[in-house]
């Protein structure tokens, strides 16, 4: 079975105020976890351990038989994308179409006519394609987030790392959103989800952990 794999997981931004100690989980590839936690327990900063984002760690995090520490950023960005929480922190580009264009870097060159019909697709899939092309100092939180879930389509064949992806949707873009992970969870491509709004994923989780005490545990019950 393909798995994420954390072994011993410690980690601190300040010496004396340890996020995770010996802290171990397995996450299935081709299924959907769900992580919580309480403000400040480290459900952010998991993410971006896992993304790459964050280096500083004792332990061992491996994708399958591939050890994230041993790899590089751009090869850990092969196989898993990151949707952060905040809007803004998902956009590199002044434009969403800009935006879009830079996630399909290493795409063929040489067939940009597909490479803009994919863009137009999956932003009229968050209902965006009329502002393609507007800035986005001139949009809205709502729509900016629309933009980083329209980016994941891009990158579907990745392992999904989503923190708080449906805050600031309305019910309708939250059923598109969530009718798109029940689509990848019956082609076995699963994803791990921070939120505080489990109910909108009941019926698509897996497995369903929490972070107390800096490790994980499920259900209550103690993981590892």
């Amino acid at each position: 079975m393909k798995i994420i794999k954390i072994e011993d997981l410690s980690f601190a931004y300040q010496l004396n105020n340890p996020i995770f100690t010996n802290a171990s989980i397995e996450l299935p590839i081709n299924e959907i976890s769900l992580i919580k936690g309480a403000n400040g327990s480290g459900k952010t900063t998991l993410c971006r351990i896992l993304s790459g984002l964050e280096k500083n760690y004792s332990g061992l995090i491996s994708f399958n038989d591939l050890d994230f520490k041993s790899v590089s950023f751009a090869d850990k960005a092969q196989v898993v994308t990151y949707l952060k929480q905040e809007p803004l922190s998902n956009v590199v580009a002044a434009t969403p179409d800009e935006d879009l264009t830079l996630w399909q870097h290493g795409f063929d060159k040489n067939n940009e006519k597909s490479h803009s019909e994919l863009r137009y697709k999956v932003m009229k899939k968050f209902k965006i394609e009329h502002l393609k092309d507007k800035p986005f100092w001139e949009m809205s939180g709502g729509q900016i987030k629309r933009i980083g879930l329209a980016a994941l389509l891009i990158n579907y064949d990745k392992y999904w790392i989503l923190d708080e992806p449906i805050s600031g949707l309305d019910n309708t873009l939250i059923g598109i959103f969530t009718s798109i992970l029940e689509e990848r969870k019956t082609l076995g491509k699963g994803c791990l989800i921070i939120s505080h709004k489990e109910d909108y994923f009941n019926n698509l989780i897996d497995k369903s952990y929490s972070i107390e005490n800096k490790k994980f545990e499920n259900y209550g019950k103690r993981f590892f």
